[in-house]
């Protein structure tokens, strides 16, 4: 065999050699550069795998780390970085000072929260510690929570046994009871919130037109306290089988009890009603004029014994005298001496002349008159 021989075979095996080399694939390569990628640029931490209150942050590397260290120490003038430990214990230099981990506290910003992050050091792990989240309560929350607490104050002030009326305590009076007043006013057994001063002052006007004023006191948890002021009766007014008594004011009122020596009065009608303001309240409107009453206590010492007055809407006030007559001043009450000088002068010409006479008139000084 030639040297041309042996050279030629050598190239045909390397050649061989050369063409059956396995190829790698475009896929397998793109692959491995990935995941090359991959592990040059992975994270420090698994975001996955660990609940992070704030915004993590990337761990420095050991450089960093002693680069950030020798920068702090060099800022702090500390020459051997065995001085201060971060292990939190007290230093021999300061016993007050003590070292925290390279990881401060910081607060967390949030629209809806408020919270601090605390982080310290255990050796070279940094733990974070949970969340302290402080509730952000706003104006209307507080409102919200005020309002319920009173609501439940008050109800349980409205339903307690303990505010509750259990007597009405009377004083003044001289007639009027006080059952009488406990049961027009209903309020034993009830809240002591239903009772409103000025209502029950009212009330008991209305009810009862024989009190003259009425005061009342509301104190706490459960008294109620009335103070009345009470007209003095002076004329019993009978009219159609009815009583009324009334005072020197002429306002009339439902007798109550037993009082002597009124001036009794029998009427065939109803008596002129007197003027009087129309921002009167009704309790303070006179029956009578005033006047007319002061007339009736003049006339009632000419009435003879056992004799009660009369009134007559066509001639007025006057008696029924024993003797067989009628007599009347009329209702105009001024100048009543003049005329009971008149009467008195008519009685005289009587007796002198003998007439019997069975109704006389002196209610008009310039024309008195008999039959």
């Amino acid at each position: 065999m030639t040297t041309l021989q042996k050279t030629s075979r050598a190239n045909a095996v390397r050649q061989r050699r050369t063409s059956t080399k396995p190829s790698t694939p475009a896929s397998k390569t793109q692959a491995t550069v990935k995941k090359q990628a991959t592990r040059t640029s992975r994270q420090a931490y698994r975001p996955d795998s660990v609940f992070l209150p704030v915004e993590p942050r990337p761990a420095a590397s050991a450089n960093q780390r002693k680069m950030k260290g020798t920068t702090t120490r060099q800022a702090l003038g500390v020459s051997s970085p065995t001085i201060t430990q971060r292990t939190g214990t007290r230093s021999k230099g300061n016993p007050t000072h003590r070292t925290i981990g390279a990881h401060q506290g910081r607060m967390v910003k949030g629209s809806h929260r408020q919270g601090y992050d605390f982080a310290f050091s255990l050796g070279r792990t940094a733990v974070r510690a949970p969340l302290l989240s402080l509730p952000n309560l706003g104006p209307r929350w507080v409102s919200a929570g005020l309002t319920l607490i009173l609501g439940l104050l008050l109800y349980t002030m409205v339903t307690a046994n303990t505010f509750k009326v259990s007597a009405l305590e009377l004083s003044g009076n001289q007639r009027l009871v006080a059952e009488d007043v406990s049961a027009r006013l209903d309020l034993i057994g009830q809240s002591i919130f239903n009772a409103v001063p000025s209502r029950i002052e009212n009330d008991l006007r209305t009810a009862f037109p024989d009190l003259a004023g009425v005061s009342v006191q509301v104190g706490f948890p459960n008294h109620i306290r009335v103070s009345v002021v009470e007209r003095v009766p002076i004329l019993a007014w009978y009219q159609n089988g009815n009583t009324t008594w009334i005072d020197t004011n002429g306002i009339a009122f439902t007798p109550r009890g037993d009082v002597q020596g009124l001036v009794q009065i029998a009427a065939s009608g109803i008596p002129p009603k007197p003027a009087v303001d129309p921002k009167t309240p009704i309790n303070d409107q006179p029956f009578i004029g005033p006047d007319m009453v002061q007339a009736i206590l003049s006339l009632h010492p000419q009435v003879p014994d056992g004799a009660p007055m009369v009134f007559d809407p066509k001639y007025g006030m006057g008696w029924q005298d024993p003797r067989g007559w009628s007599v009347y001043f009329g209702q105009n009450t001024q100048e009543i001496d003049m005329k009971k000088n008149i009467y008195q002068a008519l009685l005289d010409n009587f007796s002198l002349t003998g007439i019997q006479p069975t109704l006389i008139s002196v209610a008009y000084l310039d024309a008195p008159f008999y039959k």
